[in-house]
């Protein structure tokens, strides 16, 4: 079905007071009240470049008379003369040239929509709202996997944002984002939510070279009872901090936090300024630091899940190929 335009105009007048008044006209100019439809736009154009009706009508694949009829009913409309005609030619009046312009803009913006819309329903074209945890940046597939994605849809506009996994589980049932990369956080999760596996990641203990700990091949999680460590706050990094506490206290101790920082990358820096020692999965390991070194911590819980997280609900065929392009990385 063609798309009907609505042309109505809003007439001014400076009243003599200086204000403006602003009103419908009681009687129109070219522009009085017309409801166009692309069709009649279409053969308008073919009439105005071809300057003939019978050419105009074999381009258009329609016989003369219907034709001849719509432009007729498009100037009735409009309130004025756009096509001159006589028995020896068709020619533009000042009107209709200007209608012209404004026609052909019309076409070609309704062809952009149609494609735009065709691109859109078949995943060519969109945008891919992508929700990550801080540590979610260090993963060593995670920048290829989003690259090859962009090669292959270079029409979908990726949008990325940084969320602690709470506000991605939110932001999933609620629509805000489309998928998430994140670490499993405390509760239960709803059947709004659709969670897998992507990775088991070891944690480690990021040490400063010259701390005894820096010497042993491993470090038993018992053997950071009192010893100072950095950590994430529950507000910048709401998983790693829960998930710190929970190993020391299934150790049978607290942690001795003697500092927190909002970045997970800042930990690194923090450790090779000889603050504390830093409990990181060990997707960090790739920030090298002079006086860093990374130990694998031995002990009950050491070992962190990293999940894909979709809604249960959500059939978009893009949001699938991701999730199943993360799924293969992680594995590889």
């Amino acid at each position: 079905m063609d798309c009907v335009i609505d042309l109505i105009p809003i007439e001014h007048h400076v009243l003599r007071d200086g204000t403006l008044s602003t009103s419908m006209p009681a009687k129109a100019n070219i522009f009085r009240s017309a409801a166009l439809d692309l069709r009649q736009l279409r053969y308008f154009v073919a009439v105005a470049e071809e300057l003939s009706f019978r050419r105009a009508s074999d381009r258009l694949h329609i016989s003369q008379p219907p034709l001849s009829r719509q432009i007729k009913v498009l100037e009735e409309d409009l309130g004025g003369v756009l096509l001159e005609r006589t028995q020896q030619q068709v020619s533009l009046t000042p009107a209709g040239r200007v209608f012209l312009t404004h026609a052909r803009h019309v076409l070609a913006e309704a062809a952009k929509a149609r494609v735009a819309v065709k691109r859109a329903l078949s995943g060519e074209e969109g945008e891919l709202r992508i929700g990550f945890t801080q540590s979610s940046e260090f993963l060593p597939y995670l920048p290829q996997t989003i690259n090859d994605f962009r090669q292959q849809y270079p029409g979908i506009t990726l949008v990325l944002k940084e969320m602690t996994s709470a506000a991605q589980v939110e932001a999933i049932e609620e629509h805000k984002i489309d998928l998430g990369i994140m670490r499993k956080p405390r509760g239960r999760l709803t059947s709004a939510v659709r969670l897998t596996r992507l990775s088991v990641d070891p944690v480690v203990l990021a040490v400063h070279d010259s701390d005894p700990l820096a010497r042993k091949a491993s470090v038993q999680v018992a053997d950071l009872k009192d010893v100072k460590l950095i950590c994430t706050a529950p507000l910048g990094g709401a998983g790693l901090h829960g998930f710190v506490y929970e190993l020391c206290w299934t150790a049978g101790f607290a942690p001795n936090i003697v500092q927190e920082v909002q970045e997970v990358s800042t930990l690194i820096p923090l450790v090779a300024s000889g603050l504390g020692l830093a409990i990181v999965p060990s997707p960090m390991q790739c920030i090298k630091l002079p006086h860093v070194c990374f130990k694998p911590l031995i002990g009950r819980g050491t070992r962190a899940n990293l999940f894909v997280i979709t809604n249960a609900k959500d059939r978009n065929k893009l949001v699938a190929d991701l999730r199943q392009r993360l799924i293969t990385s992680a594995a590889a």
